[in-house]
């Protein structure tokens, strides 16, 4: 957790928790990496001048190498800027201009400031009971929306009947996203998204990985891309290709909210959709998130249809470790553009527990 203070005593808060096993760097390297940020650049200082007009420039950060140290620092400090102002940052993120797409022409519409958010939840390909069952359980709380993680090799084949399955349970009004985590190679994504076409998904995400997404070709079914956007000549490429239609935005391991939301401006643009989504943060970096899909919402929504794109941000299951600390811009199946300044987390219940100060 870092937090940073202005002369007035005001708080911003960031969090910086690389998941292990999908980062490219530990907890350790990320809390490392805000020390010596905070003892080479003076947060004070940085607070004071360099970040006093918004939006802000993070350009001088100099944090490349630990993205989620980089995506706590901006946080930390729209947060700060957030409550200075008493404005939420979605509002510091997007200054309210439209966004034209080139394949249109037309400005998005975008959705009303008290408009709302659709959230995807994911369910699990464990058994076909298993699945149906909780494929039902998020349609009958209102989602509209559910995705699954897909295996590789024999367990592609398990995985299919059990969407056939879910798919038959939930039928076509359920839109169905689907994750191959860049498991496959080049010719088995060729054969396993021919075989999904069936299924009609709203997109696969991530069939191959890296710069491979570029070499698949046509494909059956819509693509998505999500880790390949973590090196940024790739994600530069795919976002200007027709390789994918959708790109997946996670701010820590893209190195935070701005550019994040640079990317999906510049892909809106092209007539791509984004959808944000989470790294299982705790509530600070959940609810920066939530903040982060509502700006992209309203500044691109109208872009791809008049329903805004549902965002992979659902209370998941690592939150119950803080179920005190709330995330206001969750109720039930929606994302909502709740009244608050910064991204509205007050994390003093989880220092409480942990006997923390609060600062790094």
């Amino acid at each position: 957790m870092l937090e940073l203070r202005d002369a007035d005593g005001r708080s911003g808060w960031g969090e910086a928790s690389p998941l292990p096993g999908y980062a490219a760097e530990t907890p350790g390297h990320a809390a490392a990496a805000l020390l010596n940020w905070l003892a080479d650049a003076g947060a004070g200082r940085t607070i004071e001048s360099e970040f006093n007009s918004w939006p802000a420039d993070f350009g001088d950060l100099q944090l490349e190498h630990s993205p989620a140290a980089r995506a706590a620092v901006v946080s930390a400090v729209l947060d700060l800027a957030g409550h200075r102002g008493g404005i939420a940052i979605r509002d510091l993120l997007w200054d309210g201009s439209p966004v034209e797409s080139a394949s249109s022409g037309r400005p998005a519409a975008g959705i009303p400031a008290n408009g709302s958010v659709p959230l995807n939840t994911l369910f699990p390909l464990t058994d076909v009971d298993t699945a149906v069952q909780s494929a039902v359980t998020a349609e009958r709380r209102g989602i509209r929306t559910i995705k699954a993680k897909l295996g590789a090799g024999p367990r592609f084949d398990v995985d299919l009947d059990i969407l056939r399955a879910v798919r038959a349970a939930v039928g076509p009004s359920i839109a169905i996203r689907l994750d191959a985590n860049g498991s496959w190679s080049l010719p088995e994504a060729r054969r396993n998204l021919d075989r999904l076409a069936e299924l009609e998904p709203e997109y696969v995400e991530e069939p191959v990985p890296g710069s491979a997404m570029l070499e698949l070709g046509e494909s059956a079914v819509p693509l998505a891309a999500d880790e390949s956007l973590h090196d940024p000549d790739v994600a530069a490429r795919l976002v200007d290709s027709d390789a994918v239609s959708v790109i997946v935005l996670k701010p820590s391991p893209l190195g935070g909210l701005d550019r994040c939301m640079e990317l999906a401006i510049r892909a809106a643009a092209g007539g791509k959709r984004s959808v944000v989504t989470h790294s299982f943060e705790g509530p600070v970096g959940h609810g920066a998130a939530c903040e982060l899909g509502l700006a992209i919402s309203i500044a691109t929504a109208g872009m791809t249809g008049e329903q805004p794109t549902a965002v992979g941000l659902d209370r998941h299951s690592c939150l119950e470790a803080w179920h005190d600390v709330s995330v206001p811009q969750l109720r039930d199946s929606r994302l909502v553009p709740a009244a608050v300044s910064g991204h509205g987390i007050d994390p003093t219940p989880l220092l409480d527990r942990s006997g923390a100060d609060g600062s790094i």
